[in-house]
C-alpha cells in the first residue's frame, strides 16, 4: 500500500506540473506577453491537435519516427555496450582507445548529418546511421564506467573462492556495470528520439519532424506546436517505459530497492 500511495503521489504530482506549465503558456499568450504569431495558445495548439489525433496521416509519422528510432538505438546501444565491455575489462584497451574515443564523441552528431544524406539520402538509413552515431558513445562511456568500478577487493574475492573469468564476468562485473549501463541505455533513448526527429527537420527525412516542418512552411504555427507536442509525448513515454523496465529488471539491485 506504501509503494501504490508513493507512486499515485508522484503521478499527481507530475500532472500538477503539466497542469501548471500549461496554465502559464496560456496566460502568457494571451496576455500577449508572448508573441500569440509566433507561439500560439495553449488551446489553440489543443484545438489543433485533436482532431488530428483521429487522422492516418498524423500515426504515420509518429510509427515512420519511432522505426528510426528503434532501429537507430538498437543498434548503437548494441555496438555500445560490446565495444565498452571489451575495453573496459581490459586496460591496455582502454589506455589505448581513451583519446580516440574522446575525441570521437566530441564530434556533434550535426556534423554527421551531411555524410548520413551524402550516402543514403533522405531515407530510413539516413536516419539510423544518425542515431546510432549519437547514441553510440553515451552508452559506450557508461558501460566502459561500469566495467571499471568494480571494486579490487570485491573482485580479488572472487579469485580466493575459486571463481574464473567467465563466473567473474556474471557474477561480479556485469552486477556492478549494470546500472551504469541502464542509465546509458535511458538518456540515449530519448537522444535517439530527438535525433531522429532533427534529421527529418533538416534533412527532410519522412516523420514527425518533417510534420513539423509542413507546418512551420505552410504558415499553421498551432500545427507545428501540436506536433512538438506529439514529440514530447512520445518522448515521455519512451522514458517512463525504461526506467519502469530498468526497475523491474534490477529490482534485485541495492540502488533500487527502495524505488
Amino acid at each position: 500500500m506504501d509503494r501504490v500511495a508513493f507512486d499515485v503521489r508522484k503521478w499527481a504530482a507530475g500532472l500538477a506540473g503539466i497542469a501548471i506549465a500549461v496554465a502559464i503558456w496560456q496566460v502568457l499568450t494571451v496576455t500577449k506577453v508572448l508573441d500569440p504569431v509566433a507561439v500560439p495558445s495553449a488551446s489553440t495548439t489543443v484545438r489543433t491537435l485533436v482532431p488530428s489525433l483521429g487522422t492516418g496521416h498524423l500515426w504515420q509519422g509518429v510509427a515512420e519516427t519511432l522505426e528510426g528510432t528503434a532501429i537507430g538505438f538498437a543498434l548503437g546501444a548494441a555496438a555500445g555496450v560490446l565495444a565498452g565491455t571489451v575495453i573496459g575489462l581490459n586496460d591496455i584497451a582502454y589506455r589505448s582507445s581513451f583519446l580516440v574515443i574522446e575525441f570521437l564523441k566530441t564530434i556533434p552528431v550535426i556534423a554527421v548529418l551531411p555524410l548520413a544524406v551524402l550516402l543514403f539520402g533522405t531515407t530510413l538509413q539516413m536516419k539510423v546511421l544518425l542515431v546510432t552515431f549519437g547514441v553510440f558513445f553515451p552508452i559506450l562511456m557508461q558501460t566502459i564506467y561500469g566495467v571499471r568500478s568494480v571494486d579490487p577487493v570485491v573482485r580479488d574475492t572472487g579469485r580466493v573462492f575459486g571463481l574464473g573469468t567467465l563466473a567473474q564476468f556474471r557474477s561480479i562485473t556485469m552486477p556492478t556495470a549494470a546500472p551504469y549501463i541502464a542509465t546509458g541505455l535511458r538518456l540515449a533513448a530519448a537522444a535517439a528520439l530527438l535525433l531522429d526527429v532533427l534529421s527529418e527537420i533538416v534533412a527532410g527525412g519522412s516523420g514527425i519532424g518533417l510534420q513539423i516542418m509542413q507546418g512551420q512552411e505552410g504558415g499553421d504555427i498551432s500545427y507545428t506546436y501540436a506536433m512538438i507536442l506529439v514529440v514530447g509525448t512520445v518522448g515521455v513515454i519512451l522514458v517512463t517505459g525504461l526506467m519502469a523496465l530498468e526497475r523491474r529488471v534490477l529490482a534485485w539491485h541495492d540502488i533500487y530497492r527502495d524505488k
